[in-house]
């Protein structure tokens, strides 16, 4: 008897687990990953690539493309999606000198184009970036560029998640 006494107070005491519903935990991934989405908007790519094209002395570039600087930057700035920012890339990747990259450039090249030739996503152009970026030869780059890379690399980050 006493038994069934503790028996039927802990059950009294026992509290109900509320499990969400299916629909419920779906709905919160998808606030959550529109959240993420949003904060990533606010960083366009193509401002990203601008920024490093400004940032390199015009002794990086060929000739042809120094007479269009001024115009690329202000096209590229504009630029918001994976393809036309890969397009943007690869015209400033064609618009270097030989000598402005580095010695391990040359390792990478020939996978570095067909990747951005293939890219679909903002994620994608973003790692191709920061892979030019890390082969360009220091010396090419304005002082201001110490500055500027901390905030540029983390840009790019966000965009790589």
């Amino acid at each position: 008897m006493t038994i069934c006494l503790v028996l039927f107070a802990w059950i009294g005491q026992a509290q109900d687990i509320k499990v969400p519903a299916s629909t419920d935990v779906k709905k919160a991934e998808q606030n959550l990953k529109g959240e993420a989405d949003r904060s990533s908007s606010k960083i366009n790519i193509g401002s990203l690539i601008g920024q490093l094209t400004s940032n390199l002395s015009d002794g990086a570039f060929t000739d042809s493309f120094k007479k269009n600087k001024t115009n690329f930057i202000s096209k590229a700035n504009n630029v918001k999606d994976a393809v036309g920012a890969s397009s943007t890339l690869q015209s400033l990747q064609g618009g270097l000198t030989p000598s402005a990259m580095d010695a391990g450039w040359g390792k990478v090249k020939d996978s570095w184009i067909k990747n951005a030739k293939t890219v679909n996503t903002v994620k994608t152009v973003a790692s191709l970036a920061g892979t030019l970026e890390s082969h360009i030869s220091d010396k090419y780059f304005k002082g201001s560029w110490a500055t500027a890379r901390p905030a540029w690399q983390a840009a790019l980050n966000t965009l790589s998640k």
